[in-house]
């Protein structure tokens, strides 16, 4: 249905989406899990605009991850993706109280710039967020816009007062106005996680649900006298390599931990840094990987 995707980036719709990833094609192994589906979240909807992927380890990041995307979403006008998978999805566990005190409120009416009169519902800025009028919302919203403007919205490429266009000046204006977001969805960039020693021999890099399992293999390759460390990505897009690059140079080996048959993330990794991550330990047959399983191939 990734229609919709596109929709909402030609719309900018600001939209959350979750994808819980198990094996495919098709209905694959509907029970079991998997991390299959990174470049399909990443490439899917016709075209090119800006979208945001998180991809949580465990219970904690996955409740501060799906709060940031709506934060992202709700911001820049725009699709975001929540990637977890089965095995994430079904498990439970106990943990801390989450402190909600820190956390402010996510206001869907929240001003993003100064509304045009007439109202112009792709009006072109420096940032590429556009004024939103929110109908039927409360008081302080109908203060902020008037409601008596008309917001005209429309899925084919459009001038900045909602209205189709075929005028090839208005399509280079508007796809520009959309990727100017991704600029600003940098700012809300999660860098990965980096535990154990500083300058190992041996660096796992992983991403979403395998972060448990990784982290522990690695603890248990310490305890045997190794220089190990773990680089975990909650956040696998968009991606900065100063945020990571040179603890990917620093270590003798690099392996690549996943839960898909291609090695997808390390794929993207060197498309975006030109750092080729060599080794991986691949896991599709369903199951979640575990400590062993990773440790069986090491």
């Amino acid at each position: 249905m990734t229609e919709t995707v596109s929709l909402a980036g030609m719309t900018e719709t600001p939209i959350v989406i979750v994808v819980a990833q198990r094996p495919g094609p098709s209905t694959g192994l509907p029970t079991r899990t998997e991390q299959g589906d990174l470049e399909f979240v990443l490439h899917s909807g016709h075209g090119e605009f800006p979208r945001a992927i998180f991809a949580p380890g465990d219970v904690e990041q996955a409740f501060h991850l799906t709060r940031m995307a709506f934060e992202v979403a709700q911001k820049y006008n725009t699709p975001v993706f929540i990637l977890t998978d089965q095995f994430l999805a079904d498990s439970y566990r106990s943990v801390k109280p989450f402190d909600l005190d820190e956390l402010k409120p996510i206001d869907p009416c929240a001003i993003s710039s100064v509304a045009a009169d007439p109202h112009l519902t792709y009006l072109l800025t420096d940032s590429g967020i556009s004024p939103r009028i929110f109908p039927g919302m409360s008081s302080w919203c109908v203060k902020a816009f008037s409601s008596q403007e008309l917001v005209v919205a429309d899925s084919d490429e459009h001038t900045q007062d909602g209205h189709l266009s075929e005028d090839l000046s208005v399509r280079v204006s508007m796809v520009e106005k959309r990727l100017r977001k991704l600029d600003g969805i940098k700012h809300y960039l999660v860098n990965p996680e980096f535990t154990g020693d500083r300058e190992p021999d041996l660096l796992f890099v992983c991403w979403g649900s395998t972060r448990g399992s990784t982290i522990e293999a690695a603890e248990r390759l310490r305890g045997k006298g190794r220089l190990v460390a773990t680089l975990h990505f909650p956040q696998v897009w968009p991606l900065a390599a100063g945020g990571f690059l040179g603890k990917l140079m620093s270590a003798q080996e690099t392996v690549a931990v996943e839960s898909n048959a291609t090695g997808q993330f390390a794929r993207l990794i060197r498309r975006e840094t030109g750092f080729h991550i060599k080794r991986t330990i691949l896991r599709y047959d369903g199951l979640p990987i575990t400590p062993e399983y990773i440790l069986a191939r090491i």
